[in-house]
Formats: structure tokens, C-alpha cells, sequence
């Protein structure tokens, strides 16, 4: 019991130091992947869930109403019906954005970037602790719980998680909630007091990303199986039922997502369902992620850290050789761990290949949650492995810490190759020119469309004004401009993406305006993803 007692002093202790390095990387964060800007405004825009939900076409516009959208004002505080109904209008249920919505509830009028980290840092250090707790139960070795604690939670790939302010630090703890709640029934004996909170877990987790479904699945089918394995119809019969309630409740009070699942007039919904019936994705999505599964934990030297496994079991199978031939050795066996182990593993492979044939786009924060089981489960194996090669001998200590130490440097040179994502450096220039030019009017050119606008906003917030026009209405640009003064330039922000929005080309466009106002000429200040954006002198 001691031991326990001081395992968990020092896995709480260590836990904190993650905290910190994760703040450390967070104060480093200049800007945002359009995503995170739509993690405020869906929260915080009153029955408003979009930028193009407000008055924003052919009209002068201050940046203050842009800021509005991503802030909570004096009178909608704690507005969760809005919460709700704007995610009615997007495709993810509503759970993330009311805990975004209450801590901004807590600071009106105020848009901070610790306000999502705030939230991710909860959920990250609960994962830290269920990490912990998990690793430990598998392998029956705090120190086995320590380790995988620190593999995901130090690894690039876990701080990106918690820095990139969205639901998948959420689904990653929720994950997580549902692995050890059934690693401990399956340990202690199924029973209302351990399926409850499953139960409870798989609702919440459902409510927060709808990709949670395919670990909650496979982990409830592989559990189901085991139970009939074992003739235990009841437990199963019982187990369906309590699941498939928290599914049926979960459509209940958000009755929204079966319109997510099933609508034909939104991109992301139709292709998501398409992508299980091609091939082609699910081969370029299995390459992607396993290149950012390298870059995530082996600092992309992933070929140099097989390699140093290849010697370690060239010198396990030398000694087994030996051991065998001396008569002696140390032979593995198979206990209840490894049964778990196994069918854990079975899980995770099957959740991967899920998300592989699911994704629209090869975005890593789709398998985010997958990352702290992938830690959890590296960890029994090598303990496992390495108790096999090694068992007995005074050195299988430092063999272990020294394959952890590998997988420190690894991440040091991950840190130093900037794999630490979501940070947005490069997003300080763009900040310095809006700042810099604010005191110019801005024309927007775009057809419509609320992607652009949404990656732009915050630059778009501080500029004397704001003009939102299609391209097709450039030979009125005279009359847009009347009465405002230009002398010392015009900022022109084109919509340039063919994929997600206009697709003009940035050039002509400037052309034509340099053509309709008589200017003299035109600069690039920078590229972004969905524009480019333009001094008009």
C-alpha cells in the first residue's frame, strides 16, 4: 500500500511538470487553425453560429462585430440554448463548446487564447492520470503507469493535442475514461456500480465528437465477445442493453446528430460516408497518418529508432539461445494482463483503420484520441517483451530506462524541428501588417462564403473598416469606396481556395480593382491558406 501511496504522489508530481511544459509550448501559440476560430464563435455567437450569420455582405463593418462573434457579451452569459442551436446548424455535438461557452461566460468581452487552453488543460491532465492509471492496471507496475504517462503526455504529438484548442483533448480524455472503467470491470467483475459510469462515459464522449464512436464500439464489441467466449449471456445481454441505451439517450437529447449523420447538402457529411467505399482514401489516410504518427513520437526518425529495437532483440534472441541451450531461461506466460493487452490492442488497430476510411481530410487531430492507448499499449509490449529477453538478469532496469531515454532525445528533436504543432509562428508577420495598416479601410473579395472570412477574422478585426463584395461586383468598387479615405492605400484580401471557397485568382482580381479606382499599383504582404492579401497604393 505504501508503495502505491508513493507511485501516486510521484505520478501526481510528474503530471504537474507536464502541465507546465505544456504552458511553456502554449505561450508560444501566435495564431489559429480556422477550426479553433470557430471553437469560439460557435460557442460564443449569439444564435449565430457562423461569421456569415451576421450582416457581413456589401456593408461597411467595424472590427468590434467581428469581435462579437467571438466573444460573450453582457446579456448572453451562460447561453447554453444558443450553444445548442448553433451546433444544430454546424456537424459536431454540442459538449465542447458549452464548456468553451462557460469559461468565457467567466470573461465577457474578452477573447484569449487561454481560455481554450484553459479547458484543454483539464482534460489533459485527467488523461495524464487515466494514462497513469491504465498502464498501471495492464501492467501491474507503476512504474509501467509512469512511463506511459510520459510518452504520450511529453510526446509532440500529446501536446499538440492539448494545444490545439478543439474537441479532440476532450475525446482523448473521454477515450481514455471508457479503456480503464473496462479494464477495471473486466479486472474486478462486471456490476451497476462499474457499468454506470461507462454508461455515463460513453454519453459524454458521443456528445463530444462523433468519432469517439468507433473506440467505444470495438472496445464494447471485443468486451461482448469475450463475455459469450466465456458463456456469460446475461453479463452481455445486460452490458447491450446499458450501451445501447446511452446511444439512444445520447439521440435523445441531441436528436440534431442523426440529421449530421444522414444530411445530403453538407460536404463534410457526404464525403465522410462516401470514404468508406474508397479505397484510394483509405490508403492515402493509413500513409498520412503514419507519417504523423513518426513525426508525433520519433521526431521523424522513426528508421532510426527501429534500429535500435532490431539490436535489442538480436540481443534478446541471443540470450534466449543461450539460456536454452544452458538448460535455463526465462519463459513468457500468459496472464489476464495479456489478455487484456490483447484485446486492447485489437481495439485500437480496428479504431485506426476506422478513422483511416472515415477521414475527409488526412488531418492528425482525427486520431488524437487513439494516442494515449497507442502509449499505453507500447508500453506493456516492451515491459512484456523485454521481461521475456531479459527476465532475471539485474540489467532489465536500465534496459527500460535506457529505451525511454531514446524516446526523450527523440522528442527533444521533435521539439527543436518545430513538430510541436499549432503554434502558428508565421502568423506573427500576418499579425504585424494588420497592426501596422489599421488605421486603412479593407475590402474583402469573396462570393459569399464564410470559410475565408472565419481564417481571416481576427486581422480583419482591427482595420478601420471592413467591405465584404464579390468579385463579379468589382465595377461598383467607385461607389463602395465613396467617401472614404483611400489616399494612403486600400487593403485588399482576395478568396483565392478552390476547394473550401471562391477561388479567384489574386492577381486578376487586383487587376480589375487597380483598373476600376485608377490606382497605381499593388503589393502581396502575405499568402494564406483560403486568400492572399494585398496593399493597394
Amino acid at each position: 500500500m505504501k508503495r502505491h501511496i508513493s507511485i501516486g504522489w510521484l505520478a501526481a508530481v510528474l503530471a504537474g511538470a507536464q502541465i507546465l511544459v505544456l504552458l511553456f509550448f502554449a505561450g508560444q501559440k501566435k495564431g489559429y487553425f480556422i477550426d479553433e476560430i470557430y471553437s469560439w464563435g460557435l460557442s460564443n455567437g449569439y444564435y449565430k453560429p457562423f461569421v456569415a450569420s451576421y450582416d457581413v455582405f456589401e456593408r461597411w463593418m467595424g472590427g468590434d462585430e467581428f469581435q462579437d462573434y467571438m466573444t460573450v457579451q453582457e446579456g448572453e452569459r451562460f447561453a447554453y440554448r444558443s450553444v445548442y442551436y448553433n451546433q444544430t446548424q454546424d456537424v459536431h455535438p454540442p459538449l465542447f463548446y458549452m464548456v468553451m461557452h462557460t469559461v468565457c461566460s467567466l470573461t465577457p468581452d474578452v477573447h484569449s487564447v487561454w481560455q481554450g487552453i484553459l479547458v484543454n488543460v483539464m482534460f489533459y491532465g485527467g488523461c495524464l492520470w487515466l494514462v497513469f492509471l491504465t498502464a498501471r492496471s495492464l501492467t501491474g507496475s507503476g512504474a509501467g503507469g509512469l512511463a506511459a504517462m510520459v510518452l504520450w503526455g511529453l510526446s509532440p504529438g500529446g501536446l499538440s493535442t492539448a494545444i490545439y484548442i478543439r474537441m479532440y483533448m476532450m475525446m482523448a480524455f473521454f477515450t481514455m475514461a471508457t479503456v480503464y472503467l473496462h479494464v477495471r470491470m473486466e479486472q474486478e467483475g462486471q456490476s451497476r456500480k462499474r457499468l454506470l459510469p461507462i454508461c455515463a462515459v460513453t454519453f459524454l464522449g458521443l456528445m463530444t465528437q462523433y468519432y469517439f464512436v468507433f473506440a467505444a464500439f470495438f472496445l464494447s464489441a471485443v468486451y461482448v465477445l469475450h463475455k459469450l467466449w466465456k458463456r456469460r449471456w446475461r453479463e452481455a445481454l445486460v452490458y447491450s442493453g446499458a450501451l445501447f441505451g446511452s446511444v439512444g439517450l445520447m439521440a435523445a437529447a441531441y436528436p440534431a446528430c442523426i440529421t449530421h449523420l444522414t444530411r445530403t447538402d453538407e460536404f463534410v457529411a457526404a464525403e465522410t460516408r462516401n470514404n468508406f467505399m474508397n479505397r484510394a482514401v483509405l490508403a492515402r489516410n493509413l500513409i498520412s497518418y503514419m507519417s504523423d504518427i513518426n513525426i508525433d513520437f520519433f521526431g521523424g526518425r522513426i528508421r532510426a529508432a527501429a534500429g535500435a529495437l532490431f539490436v535489442l532483440a538480436l540481443c534478446m534472441w541471443g540470450r534466449r539461445k543461450l539460456k536454452k541451450g544452458q538448460g535455463g531461461g526465462h519463459g513468457g506466460q500468459w496472464d489476464r494482463g495479456d489478455i487484456l493487452g490483447t484485446g486492447l490492442a485489437v481495439v485500437w488497430v480496428l479504431s485506426f483503420l476506422s478513422v483511416s476510411m472515415a477521414a475527409v481530410v488526412t488531418g492528425v487531430r482525427y486520431i488524437y484520441n487513439l494516442y494515449p492507448l497507442l502509449c499505453v499499449l507500447a508500453v506493456w509490449i516492451v515491459m512484456k517483451i523485454t521481461r521475456w529477453g531479459f527476465g532475471g538478469t539485474k540489467g532489465l532496469n536500465l534496459i527500460r530506462g535506457g529505451l525511454m531515454a531514446l524516446m526523450m532525445v527523440l522528442f527533444l528533436n521533435g521539439y527543436h524541428l518545430g513538430f510541436v504543432r499549432y503554434l502558428y509562428p508565421e502568423n506573427v508577420k500576418r499579425a504585424e501588417t494588420a497592426e501596422k495598416y489599421r488605421d486603412l479601410y479593407c475590402l474583402y473579395v469573396d462570393n459569399y462564403e464564410n470559410a475565408p472570412l472565419t481564417q481571416d477574422l481576427m486581422e480583419l478585426s482591427r482595420f478601420k473598416g471592413v467591405y465584404v463584395m464579390p468579385a463579379e461586383k468589382i465595377g461598383q468598387v467607385s461607389e463602395v469606396l465613396e467617401g472614404k479615405d483611400c489616399e494612403e492605400g486600400l487593403i485588399v484580401y482576395v478568396d483565392t481556395n478552390e476547394f473550401w471557397s471562391s477561388g479567384y485568382d489574386g492577381g486578376e482580381v487586383m487587376e480589375q480593382l487597380k483598373e476600376a479606382v485608377g490606382a497605381g499599383e499593388y503589393e502581396l504582404l502575405y499568402d494564406n491558406i483560403l486568400s492572399q492579401t494585398y496593399l493597394l497604393k
